[in-house]
């Protein structure tokens, strides 16, 4: 079995610029994959496992704050895993709603 199928929620293509906040400051990086709880960083720049970090992305014209922590990743590569924690329901509901409208194009 791949890691991508033992993912709980499919991840949606994306390319999105973003400011990530961590341990090592605040850099401007990709976010290439997205789900409902979780994203992924393109990037050279890493952050160890368990490092929380806040990422602020523009999706669907909206800018939107998410927290979370850096998870290990079992592929190899460029970038790192975002595992999102105590996101707001408004968030919660923005992300959800920006995700459904962009797999639906």
């Amino acid at each position: 079995m791949s890691y991508a199928e033992k993912r709980r929620y499919p991840r949606l293509p994306v390319l999105v610029e973003c400011q990530v906040e961590g341990a090592s400051g605040r850099a401007t990086m990709r976010l290439t994959d997205l789900s409902p709880k979780g994203c992924f960083v393109d990037t050279t720049m890493t952050f160890p496992p368990g490092t929380q970090v806040s990422l602020v992305a523009t999706l669907g014209g909206t800018e939107v704050r998410l927290s979370g922590r850096v998870v290990p990743m079992q592929q190899s590569g460029y970038g790192f895993g975002i595992e999102f924690t105590d996101l707001d329901d408004a968030t919660q509901k923005q992300l959800e709603a920006y995700i459904q409208q962009a797999s639906s194009v």
